[in-house]
């Protein structure tokens, strides 16, 4: 039985098979492991929001905003982390989720104060812009998609569907608008008026964070830096969205000197894994190999999946045209 579990282990667990976030280790002996100080490295990937993940076989995993608040939390309590770089690659997410985390973020530091360097790989739009506001230092690849300040929540609208085939929908409803975006009705002109007057307001809460992080640093028109666009990570620097060009590399020495470490490589501590036991393992090893690949174009597959469609959302949507 133990050789059967071995095997399928090893099978499942082929590590030419995986791909993970960047990451630099520094080779250290194991006298030191445990009493060396360094720096830690927090990745925040994907569509933030509070909903669990779940594999293909059903084995369910903290949120995104969960992960990345226990990651804070335990690296910012450690006297032996100087200084975080939290490396970014997210096009946002829903709205309460990067609100609810980025205060959480915001209280840990000023409690457990620690230099935070933001490295942007290939996007940190929207929310994923919104939750890098916790960095004291930013950096980004001079191809990074940078920004898209703003608020989007789109619906679906089937009534001329409906028409077209003779389906009607009755409603009965205590309110004017407690159908409000109803997919089996057109909007009415007031209605899309109050959504866009709240859209409005949830904006200016991005752009007040924003402006309290890098008010002095931000040069040239708000209205169009503020107005949902994605910058190059070129363009970005000049407008004072990030603070540098440089790699994962140039965020983590900087974070070293910040944290007052002048080792040319800067030693990286990592959180212990947690794992139960062996099946457990095992059984998260055959979700991750297993677990299908989609064609749908991010974020649309957790869009969908976490049932956010019709919500404000600080997400940028790549193939989202907006208003001319």
């Amino acid at each position: 039985m133990a050789s059967i579990i071995i095997g399928i282990y090893s099978l499942f667990f082929n590590n030419e098979n995986k791909t993970t976030p960047i990451q630099i280790t520094k080779n250290i002996n194991s006298i030191s492991a445990n009493t060396q100080e360094g720096i830690a490295i927090i990745d925040l990937t994907g569509v933030i929001t509070h909903a669990k993940r779940k594999t293909s076989i059903g084995l369910e995993y903290p949120s995104v905003t969960e992960e990345l608040m226990e990651d804070f939390e335990y690296y910012l309590k450690d006297p032996k982390v100087k200084a975080i770089v939290l490396q970014v690659d997210s096009p946002g997410g829903a709205l309460t989720s990067c609100e609810e985390a980025l205060k959480y973020l915001q209280d840990l530091k000023a409690k457990y104060p620690k230099p935070i360097v933001a490295s942007f790989r290939s996007m940190a739009a929207s929310g994923g812009y919104y939750m890098s506001m916790i960095a004291d230092k930013i950096y980004a690849n001079e191809s990074t998609l940078t920004g898209s300040i703003g608020v989007i929540s789109q619906f679906f609208n089937v009534s001329g569907l409906m028409d077209k085939y003779g389906v009607k929908m009755y409603t009965i409803k205590s309110g004017r608008n407690k159908d409000s975006l109803s997919p089996f009705r057109e909007p009415r002109e007031d209605e899309l008026a109050y959504w866009q007057d709240m859209t409005y307001e949830f904006v200016a809460q991005f752009t007040n964070v924003v402006e309290q992080a890098r008010g002095d640093k931000i040069k040239g028109n708000r209205e169009e830096i503020f107005d949902g666009r994605v910058f190059s990570g070129k363009r970005a620097l000049e407008v004072g969205l990030i603070d540098a060009i440089g790699t994962l590399q140039d965020a983590i020495k900087d974070a070293a000197k910040l944290g007052g470490i002048e080792d040319e490589e800067p030693y990286i501590i990592k959180k212990p894994q947690q794992k139960d036991n062996l099946l457990n393992m095992l059984f998260s090893g055959i979700s991750e190999n297993i677990k299908p690949k989609s064609s749908l174009p991010i974020p649309y597959e957790e869009i969908i999946n976490t049932k956010y469609i019709g919500v404000p959302m600080y997400i940028y949507i790549p193939n989202y045209i907006g208003e001319n």
